[in-house]
């Protein structure tokens, strides 16, 4: 470690990934070599090397001429040196230099215990390539197991010639083979400029897990005032950590937030909690606590928590934590045990809802599953080829004011799969049974309900395929057809617990039953059909193309319904379109169509451009629309504009409310050994229409930390793609 590293040995660099920067890291180059005198002196042993040696009686020595002292493989030179018999010290003085593999100095003098193997310096020079870092010391002891003590230290991770962030503190300890860094006294510079005094500080010194303060966060907005994050992480050992955020908001107060995450044996997890003692603007106390969690018990079970409570409603609005968005409107609790081989899977599931919407009344609000039961098994190659599938579920609903009872779900079907080359012909039978124990049901009703329906179904599909001319594409029709027979069972005294009706899609065209959950089982006698073409590149696979129509065609009315819902005596369903291309390499383009053909118009339209160079060069363009509720266009960009900077944004317009729904703008500068990163977002808070406004900052020191950044996790929710 002596002497510097030049700017050309360690400088940014770029990577060839769509001419987009390597942001955040720099070359650092391996230790110049040096050459040792005699490359068989042992660790334990000392051979000195000079041009001339003058040895006195009472065992003192002094040295001249290129003097050069080995110890395995460190190497000490120097222009003169004494040797001192009583105390078996080397002390020596002129162009002073050690070396070693990872470690140089450079000092006006210098000593070598040969007892201890220890080495001390003055007025030195360091440079550290296992951290990396460099610097000057007043004073350096340098210890065998590679443990390093400095007094009055100017440090940094910045290349020779930008001290960008200097940490200057009365003693700094570094131990290179733990990969930790403490400091007394420290006083944080950037540019030049002192912006943060510290009494101590632990800091980890290469890419390894170390407990320590990370990059703290500023920021403000309308609702909390001045915003203040300054997280600190606990290594509390090789597989548990736990990060303490303390919070300030000025109009709010004091949070502490806090992660705990774990790994032990087949188990892993994370908790977080947070805490707002008192909120200075509606005197609560406010909090949320989440669990997830996950254990293996086997190669055929498994066991999973996902749990989230919070204080209030408004608790995500108000204070935006990581964990939630402001347009959520239910939390869910849920406790799993799964088994699952190749012919069976069954599934234990306690299921709740915490409701944070205000808007929704209890009535509307989410039933409670304590417990659901759900046992699939399937069989192929039976009987003549057929296959065996059955579908099982019992579960519980609890509600605070509805209906609530056990619901009790089998169909068992068979299946008789056909392939005749690329011809594939499936014809199908199953049994749909359902049944009901009621509690607090209106007077006059059943409190044992029930359902029992046959279910027909023919399912056919092929492939044709041909070579096209132009540029050797694959091109495929890929025609698809499934009938469907669900006769008529009047439903209305069935509950509904869980069951929807959803939007009209590629994926629902062609399921048998229009309804998600067990509570209905619609009624029909119906052709769907669909056809798909794609162009795929025959070297690689690589799609080109993609392009998919299709349409249910229904021979009886519709009458099966939902309570709020109205039966259907149409012939046909709206046509289906979807369409997607890929071109110029770093280009895609997605297009769903909806056409009602009783109104003549569309009812549902999504385009989406997206334009992927790198991880860090992005664009994308949106477009939606669905009748009279939701017309908007969204647009977001990451984008590197020169070697250093890069900006990113997204703008979400409302073209029906005539109002944006979230503006972001950001910023990044970033060189070797720091980077600033700035965001400014608008955005709705709450279901009135109310908008909140915020700016954050953070100041990244390369090397005193983390350098992920929240910021990051961030936008990767808010732009597609964003990696």
């Amino acid at each position: 470690m002596a002497g510097t590293v030049t700017a050309e040995e360690r400088t940014p660099v770029e990577v060839n990934n769509g001419d987009a920067p390597n942001w955040g890291e720099c070359r650092v180059p391996d230790p110049p070599p040096f050459e040792l005198p005699d490359e068989n002196v042992p660790d334990d042993e000392l051979a000195v090397f000079s041009g001339r040696a003058e040895l006195k009686l009472d065992g003192n020595a002094s040295f001249s001429d290129n003097i050069s002292l080995v110890s395995g493989n460190r190497l000490l030179t120097a222009k003169g040196a004494s040797y001192d018999r009583e105390s078996s010290v080397f002390s020596v003085t002129g162009e002073v230099e050690f070396r070693d593999p990872q470690t140089r100095i450079s000092a006006k003098r210098g000593e070598f215990n040969q007892y201890s193997q220890e080495l001390r310096f003055d007025e030195a020079e360091f440079q550290l390539w296992s951290v990396p870092a460099r610097g000057t010391s007043e004073y350096i002891k340098a210890e065998k197991n590679g443990k390093l003590r400095l007094n009055k230290v100017s440090y940094t991770s910045c290349p020779e010639g930008n001290n960008g962030w200097l940490l200057k503190a009365s003693k700094i300890r570094i131990d290179q083979t733990r990969g930790i860094g403490t400091a007394k006294n420290a006083r944080l510079e950037f540019k030049g400029i002192p912006f943060l005094y510290l009494p101590y500080i632990s800091y980890p010194v290469t890419n390894e897990r170390k407990s320590g303060w990370l990059i703290p966060k500023i920021g403000s907005s309308q609702q909390r005032g001045l915003d203040v994050e300054i997280p600190y992480y606990w290594n509390i050992a090789p597989r548990y950590d736990a990060t303490f955020t303390p919070r300030y908001m000025s109009k709010r107060g004091t949070q502490l937030n806090t992660e705990f995450r774990y790994l032990k044996g087949h188990s892993d997890g994370v908790m977080t909690g947070e805490i707002l003692p008192n909120d200075d603007v509606t005197n609560q106390h406010r909090a949320l606590a989440a669990w997830q969690h996950t254990t293996n018990f086997s190669s055929n079970w498994r066991g999973r928590i996902d749990a989230t409570h919070v204080s209030d409603s408004a608790y995500f609005e108000e204070l935006s934590s990581g964990l939630g968005n402001t347009s959520q409107t239910h939390l869910q609790r849920r406790a799993d045990l799964e088994f699952f081989n190749n012919t069976w899977s069954a599934l234990l599931r306690f299921e709740d809802y915490q409701t944070i919407d205000d808007a929704i009344t209890v009535a509307d609000r989410p039933y409670t599953t304590l417990p659901k039961l759900t046992v699939r098994g399937y069989k192929s190659k039976g009987w003549l080829g057929l296959e065996y599938t059955l579908d099982t579920e019992i579960s519980y609903f609890d509600h605070e004011t509805g209906v609530k009872g056990l619901r009790e779900h089998i169909q068992p079907e068979i299946a008789l799969p056909r392939q005749w080359q690329s011809i594939h012909i499936e014809p199908a039978v199953a049994f749909d049974y359902t049944a009901y124990q009621l509690n607090d049901i209106a007077p006059g009703a059943t409190d044992t309900p029930s359902r029992a329906v046959p279910i027909y179904s023919i399912d056919a599909s092929t492939v044709f395929e041909r070579l096209t001319t132009k540029r050797g594409w694959l091109q495929t029709l890929e025609p698809q057809l499934l009938y469907t027979y669900i006769p008529f069972r009047d439903q209305t005294d069935l509950p509904v617990f869980d069951t929807i009706e959803p939007d009209l899609n590629v994926v629902q065209l062609f399921r048998k039953n229009r309804f998600v959950g067990y509570d209905r089982l619609g009624d029909t006698n119906q052709l769907s059909l669909g056809i798909t073409t794609r162009l795929i590149d025959a070297d690689d696979g690589d799609e080109f193309m993609s392009a998919t129509i299709g349409q249910i065609l229904y021979f009886n009315s519709l009458d099966v319904t939902l309570p709020d819902g109205l039966p259907s005596d149409s012939n046909s369903s709206d046509y289906l379109f979807e369409f997607g291309l890929k071109f110029y390499e770093n280009w895609r383009m997605r297009l769903g169509y909806q056409y009602n053909t009783d109104s003549k118009k569309s009812k549902k339209t999504e385009v989406r451009l997206n334009y992927r160079a790198s991880d860090l060069k992005l664009a994308n363009v949106s477009y939606r629309f669905r009748g009279n509720t939701l017309e908007e266009i969204d647009v977001s960009a990451a984008w590197p504009i020169t070697e250093h900077w890069r900006l990113v944004g997204r703008y979400d317009h409302s073209i029906l409310d005539k109002k944006a729904l979230e503006r972001f703008v950001g910023f990044e500068y970033d060189t070797c050994c720091w980077s600033i990163r700035g965001i400014w977002q608008r955005s709705l808070t709450n279901r009135t229409g109310e908008s909140d406004t915020s700016f954050s900052v953070q100041l990244l020191l390369k090397g005193l930390g983390d350098n992920t950044s929240a910021a990051d996790r961030w936008l990767d929710r808010g732009i597609l793609d964003y990696y």
